[in-house]
């Protein structure tokens, strides 16, 4: 009896103990509600196919029959641990779907994971737009768009950084962001001009470290400072990224202030002159009031747009300039000889899509444009809205190309046949996919090769994947050890 009351005290004194520890951090672990750290790996067993590997199996366009589908699916696939990169599209919104998070890996959502209880400080990190690398077990197949339900799902890493690294970062953060002398806070105050490190506020860099993708601000709060912010004339210089393809969106203009497209200006239709003006790549002076934040890689949209000068010019200047131009033409009529156009077989006519791009289509129908130029259009730093994408690609769409670029993979799958990634930029930007005739060819070259082929444009490029090409060839190899000397 006495061995069983020291017992009991002994409970009741840790029980006691732990709850003295947890309520005397209870304000400031309230912060990291639901984050968990990882304690050991668990033992799943992963499959190595990708989620482009499994559409092309079990997918709408997959050659098997529905029997030979569910056969495959749960014989190789359902209750096995996937390890896949893509874009967050959605987050549950209420209480009792919190824990769904929907993927999108070409178009729409094409996975939905369900976390569990311990991931929602996990939860909390991600935001719409994320690049996340996640794990799940497979658990669900369905027979559209979305694809896949994984259970038991977890995100390793949100647009390149760790959860953990993220975790840490909020933690070192916590007093930082919800000090009064932080540049935020200061910053909720209408009139400032300057930070407390005298920096200008109002310059694209002031702006971006307080609102852009890299600050440590909550999204809420964001907006809530930027109520303080919109409206404020602002003055900057930039580089322009693109213009609207379109009749309907002449008057939206991305600049560019570090990486891809940082701000878009609002022109109205009545400027079109001076959009006329404005080339790609031209370095621009702007001024105008800040419009909307979208804290992202795209910081905002501005309006009321001035332009002051282009290049070394200012604005005033090229108008006189085209003014006295026009006059002189008036005046002094000019005849202008039509050239003598001789065509050779290498020769065509140049058919002009828009101001930037131009193509050349070959007596054979292929089309002469660079890769960079064709990205410019469809690329993930476009700004063209998907349906104009859709639209202007029925003009390039079954065309042949000739580009050159370095191979990242190549193999032959049961399923997906004889193909091959090419590198242009960074990762993979075109898949090439051959007949099997070219199995030797393909085959023959390793990773890092630079390759001349040619192929059919008959996909174009998503957020993630690549622009897909049929009936390829390889017309010439550059291995990569000749590359290297």
């Amino acid at each position: 009896m006495q061995k069983k009351t020291l017992l009991i005290s002994g409970i009741l004194s840790s029980i006691l103990l732990i709850s003295t520890f947890i309520f005397a951090g209870e304000e400031s672990s309230s912060l990291f509600e639901g984050f968990s750290f990882p304690m050991g790996e668990t033992k799943a067993e992963f499959i190595t196919e990708s989620f482009e590997d499994l559409s092309n199996i079990l997918g709408n366009y997959s050659k098997l029959t529905e029997s030979e589908k569910k056969d495959s699916w749960i014989n190789n696939y359902k209750g096995k641990y996937v390890r896949w990169n893509g874009v967050v599209n959605y987050k549950g919104l209420t209480n009792d779907d919190w824990n769904r998070i929907g993927i999108r890996h070409n178009v729409d959502t094409n996975v939905e994971m369900m976390l569990g209880k311990d991931k929602k400080g996990v939860v909390k990190m991600i935001n719409k737009g994320d690049r996340v690398t996640y794990t799940g077990k497979l658990s669900f197949l369905f027979n559209r768009n979305l694809m896949f339900k994984l259970e038991d799902a977890n995100v390793e890493t949100v647009n390149d950084v760790t959860i953990d690294e993220l975790a840490n970062k909020l933690k070192e953060d916590v007093t930082t962001s919800s000090s009064p002398f932080n540049i935020p806070e200061t910053s909720a105050n209408p009139n400032p001009k300057e930070s407390p490190e005298g920096e200008d506020i109002l310059s694209f860099e002031g702006l971006n470290k307080i609102f852009g993708k890299n600050s440590s601000i909550s999204q809420s709060r964001k907006e809530e400072l930027w109520k303080s912010y919109r409206g404020k004339e602002i003055e900057w210089q930039g580089v322009v990224n693109y213009k609207g393809p379109g009749k309907n969106d002449l008057g939206r203009i991305g600049i560019r202030h570090n990486v891809g497209t940082n701000v878009e200006l609002k022109i109205d239709a009545d400027s079109e002159n001076l959009i006329n003006m404005i080339q790609r790549e031209d370095k621009i002076t702007y001024t105008g009031r800040l419009a909307k934040l979208f804290g992202r890689n795209l910081l905002c949209s501005v309006e009321n747009i001035e332009i002051k000068t282009i290049g070394d010019k200012e604005v005033a200047e090229i108008e006189k300039d085209a003014s006295v131009s026009d006059t002189n033409n008036i005046t002094v009529p000019e005849v202008i000889k039509e050239p003598e156009i001789i065509l050779e077989e290498s020769m065509a006519p140049k058919v002009t899509k828009s101001k930037d791009v131009e193509i050349i289509e070959a007596m054979d129908g292929s089309i002469k444009i660079p890769f960079e130029d064709l990205d410019a259009l469809f690329g993930k730093e476009s700004r063209m809205t998907e349906s104009l994408k859709d639209k202007l690609w029925k003009e390039y769409k079954n065309k042949y190309i000739r580009w050159t670029g370095v191979v990242v993979f190549r193999g032959k799958g049961r399923v997906s046949g004889l193909r091959m990634g090419i590198k242009h930029h960074k990762g993979t930007d075109v898949e090439l996919v051959f007949s099997n005739d070219k199995e030797r060819l393909v085959l023959g070259t390793k990773k890092g090769d630079k390759v001349t082929y040619t192929g059919k444009l008959v996909t174009r490029r998503g957020y993630i994947l690549p622009y897909k090409l049929e009936d390829a060839n390889i017309e010439s190899i550059l291995k990569e050890s000749r590359i290297k000397e």
